[in-house]
């Protein structure tokens, strides 16, 4: 996508946000009902990463964080934050209130998780011990490597790979600024790159 395009399609989705936060702070159901599928998945998925893929926990975490910002949208200031990363920013501290009650670990996200179809051509339908090996090593590598990582760090990678949030979006959530978010990551691909190196050697 060109700079022009960009800058095009941001504006765009700008003004979405916008008419949709008009009609939550109006009360409009059609509002509501926008609001859950537009951000309803991406929650759900977001808090599943952090909960160990625990489905029934992240959908109840998901519909309490949506809630909660249909009924506190005129606390949205959008010259602190886009909506997006509202949303996320209140979906997180319910995520951050449970991990802590339950003491449980991080864990990888499914959307890391390497499925069937997209392992390597090598491994083919008449090789089935081979794709299932595949798929079983690259879980593994992807598990040691969230194993490596500080809660910080596998949090901000999960924003930015899976979710696909900016740098500036992931600095919104989680209260750090843009340039050490780009640390984050950039010592967390390291880190990544290294174990995964170390593992080949």
């Amino acid at each position: 996508m060109t700079e022009p395009d960009a800058i095009a399609a941001d504006a765009v989705h700008r003004s979405a946000d916008d008419a949709l936060i008009r009609g939550l702070r109006d009360a409009a159901p059609e509002a509501c009902s926008e609001l859950c599928r537009r951000f309803g998945p991406r929650l759900h998925r977001f808090a599943a990463a952090r909960l160990g893929w625990d489905g029934q926990l992240a959908e109840d975490i998901a519909i309490q964080a949506l809630a909660d910002a249909i009924r506190n949208i005129r606390q949205f200031n959008s010259r602190k934050s886009t909506l997006t990363a509202w949303l996320y920013g209140v979906a997180r501290r319910q995520i951050i209130r449970e991990l802590r009650r339950r003491g449980r670990q991080k864990s990888v996200p499914s959307a890391a998780q390497v499925p069937f179809d997209h392992l390597d051509e090598t491994t083919t339908e008449a090789d089935p011990a081979g794709r299932l090996s595949a798929q079983l090593d690259a879980q593994r590598q992807v598990t040691e490597v969230a194993g490596i990582l500080t809660d910080t760090e596998f949090e901000v990678l999960v924003l930015s790979a899976v979710d696909e949030l900016s740098a500036r979006e992931i600095g919104q959530v989680v209260g750090r600024s843009e340039r050490a978010i780009h640390s984050l990551l950039h010592r967390a691909r390291t880190k990544a790159r290294e174990r995964l190196v170390r593992d080949e050697d």
